[in-house]
């Protein structure tokens, strides 16, 4: 008798596979609780779809070389559903999970046995019967042995005739088609529930894990940092809400520690730990790795504590983790607590990827949104759309910020009719650090300002667009001991310019950077000298300023005039009314206790205008949502990928260098030359970008032919001289 494998590289016997996904599966059903609820069959279907998923592997062209074998195996494999003796209905639903665990229904469609398809079907049929001993003496006969091991008792559900194999030849696809396009929308849930599941437990036990992670006990982990003695009153009461809650609090006043309560008091807990999937949701990518890192100081074990941004894979690497395994299990239903973007989690709804699996990991989970204020309407909206859709399978939001206007609350509020939480006024003004200073001016007269700025360290000069910042570095390069930090520099040098300024802060007199420092650096300047921006963006700034002075305010100077690219970046309106509601406060201290309604004015001017883009957004996403179909393709997909799609591009200096590192395959370490740029400018300059080559990896990298110094970062001027039309 011939053996039958499941894996090759390294060679895995096909029922070693099945018990290890039967492993993988027998853990979610022990700690997501949940899922019955929803769909109280989901475990027992789940088991005989994990159980006969990879049966047409058993196909002899496949076990000679799967690559050139040329069928799918999934396709042999749902036959088998037939020898089930369940209604048709739960039959339907196995068979359709175990027909589209790899492609789905669109993507087989070329091949599935019906018309013309059907004579290779049967050849490949014909295969699958020359290992028939293996599969009658081997795995036919561990079945009730899996069943007694899952559900503690043989189901005996599984009864294959003695004419199983005419049976499996004969098998008749249409119905099954027919049965989907008519109960796909009745069955929505269980289709999603059950392709996810086998999807997760495949996934994993392929990745040789044998169970998904549970998060130790998040109580004590932040008892370890902040004993509760300690805890501040917004703490402690975050800790006692169960359901949604909306968190006002100051920078600075533990809102992480908050959450973490939070999360605890709403978790779904087993004997071995927290079982819940929690989502911690930032809008930028360095605070997500400072978070990640945060985290992972709490809980220890890079299994518990994942991340996932676009680039998560090279700050895994450079973090010195073991950034292939760790990310490939990120992208799956075993690590508790993941740091992410909300672009991560709309991937499901948007048909990206494995979207079931997406879907049901966020079934009943925990999400944590922090510095929700910072997102454009067009994602606020698709954000709401999705947590409308979420509150439906059992999760629960914590949405908590300094610096939420009025109007974003309230929309928050119909969606979640959450409870509320804020830092008391007289408790909130303990926070306040910083005395606004309105200077009638601009960025021209930079000189004479640092002059005349009552300054005892590095001053942090911020613009609100890159080529402003490189026009004052150049002005400051020759007097100053200075450095230019934006977003327009290789992702390697970005890194270096940041050590050096953790590691050596007060060597510099004059630190020039645009919007990347409200986010990236957990350092402190002697004050700073700002353009014009929208209240909240101001007071992030000011954070790089007296970080942990709470009660002992320090100065921060507002310029009244900006540079003409502003308005591509910040609503005018929004700056104007800022800027006037500083102008009040000159010379006096910014209470924390007044930051909220400050915001909150700062917006009315385009507050009515900014709800009808964000409510018109979510009714286009809520309909987009609906439409799709499960185990089906979308066009969605596209419209993911060209709505949020990032440019990133390596300078004409280093191609030579990159095309080096794609030869001698250390293709992550590209992430080192390549420079974030806005679509504005790729387009503005499109003659100045090509492929890095035509073939190969290479040509997913984008060239940009413009002028790169470490210095100065990405110019607009072309690397070959002449200019750019």
């Amino acid at each position: 008798m011939k053996v039958c494998y499941a894996k090759f590289i390294p060679h895995d016997f096909l029922e070693c596979h099945i018990n290890d996904a039967i492993n993988v599966l027998k853990s979610m059903k022990t700690s997501f609780k949940w899922l019955e609820e929803l769909f109280p069959r989901v475990w027992e279907l789940s088991f005989y779809s994990v159980l006969l998923h990879d049966l047409g592997k058993c196909a002899s062209g496949f076990q000679r070389d799967p690559r050139k074998w040329g069928y799918r195996h999934e396709v042999l494999s749902t036959p088998f559903t037939a020898f089930l003796d369940l209604p048709e209905d739960e039959r339907n639903l196995i068979a359709l999970s175990i027909l589209t665990h790899h492609r789905t229904l669109d993507e087989l469609e070329e091949i599935l046995p019906s018309g013309e398809h059907r004579g290779e079907f049967e050849e490949k049929v014909e295969e699958l019967f020359q290992n028939r001993d293996y599969i009658e003496e081997i795995f036919f006969e561990r079945v009730p042995y899996w069943e007694l091991y899952f559900f503690g008792r043989r189901k005996d559900l599984f009864n294959p005739p003695n004419d199983w194999a005419e049976l499996v030849e004969g098998y008749d696809f249409d119905p099954l088609l027919s049965w989907y396009e008519r109960n796909a929308g009745k069955y929505w849930s269980e289709l999603v529930f059950l392709r996810g599941i086998l999807n997760a437990s495949d996934h994993l036990a392929s990745a040789g894990e044998l169970g998904v992670r549970l998060l130790s006990d998040i109580k004590a982990a932040v008892e370890s940092r902040v004993p509760p003695e300690r805890w501040r009153l917004l703490q402690r009461q975050a800790g006692e809400m169960e359901g949604n809650l909306i968190l006002r609090a100051p920078t600075g006043y533990g809102k992480t520690e908050a959450s973490l309560l939070w999360a605890n008091r709403n978790a779904s807990l087993t004997k071995k730990g927290v079982a819940s999937r929690i989502f911690y949701v930032l809008p930028y990518k360095a605070s997500i790795n400072a978070m990640h890192s945060r985290l992972l100081a709490l809980f220890r074990e890079p299994e518990l504590v994942g991340v996932l941004h676009s680039s998560s894979s090279f700050y895994l690497y450079s973090s010195e983790l073991e950034y292939k395994r760790l990310s490939s299990l990120y992208r799956k239903i075993y690590t508790p607590l993941k740091v992410t973007t909300p672009f991560q989690l709309m991937k499901p709804f948007f048909g990206v990827g494995f979207p079931e699996m997406g879907l049901t990991e966020l079934t009943g989970s925990l999400l944590i949104f922090d510095e929700i204020h910072a997102y454009e309407p067009n994602v606020l909206g698709i954000i709401l759309a999705m947590l409308e859709l979420l509150m439906r399978k059992k999760a629960k939001t914590l949405v908590m910020s300094a610096t939420m206007p009025e109007f974003l609350e309230e929309l928050l509020r119909e969606v979640l009719k959450p409870h509320l939480l804020s830092t008391p006024s007289e408790e909130a003004d303990r926070f306040t650090r910083h005395r606004v200073n309105v200077i009638d001016g601009s960025m021209d007269s930079i000189e004479e300002l640092l002059a005349e700025v009552n300054a005892h360290g590095p001053v942090l000069v911020a613009c609100n667009t890159v080529s402003r910042a490189m026009e004052v570095y150049s002005h400051l390069r020759d007097r100053y001991n200075s450095m230019l930090l934006h977003s327009r520099f290789t992702y390697g040098d970005r890194e270096e310019k940041e050590k050096k300024l953790l590691a050596s802060l007060g060597d510099y007199d004059v630190v020039v950077a645009t919007q990347v420092v409200e986010v990236s650096l957990d350092i402190s300047f002697s004050t700073i000298i700002t353009e014009p921006a929208p209240l909240d963006a101001l007071i992030q700034r000011f954070g790089r300023v007296n970080r942990r002075g709470f009660g002992n305010p320090r100065d921060v100077y507002i310029l009244t005039t900006g540079g003409e690219g502003d308005r591509r970046i910040y609503p005018m309106e929004v700056m104007r009314e800022s800027l006037k509601l500083l102008e009040e406060l000159n010379g006096k201290p910014l209470l924390e206790s007044r930051v909220p309604e400050l915001v909150t004015r700062a917006y009315e001017p385009i507050a009515d205008k900014l709800t009808d883009e964000v409510l018109t957004y979510r009714e286009q996403a809520l309909e987009l949502f609906n439409s799709l179909k499960p185990l089906k393709g979308s066009e969605s997909e596209r419209r993911f990928h060209e709505m949020f799609q990032s440019l990133e591009v390596v300078p004409g200096a280093y191609q030579d260098k990159v095309l080096e590192l794609i030869n001698r395959g250390r293709a992550i370490e590209i992430h080192r030359y390549l420079v974030p740029v806005p679509l504005w400018l790729f387009r503005s300059e499109s003659d100045a970008f090509h492929r890095l080559s035509d073939r190969g990896s290479g040509k997913y990298v984008l060239v940009a032919e413009l002028e790169y110094s470490p210095e100065l970062g990405l110019l607009r001027e072309p690397a070959s001289g002449g200019e750019v039309l």
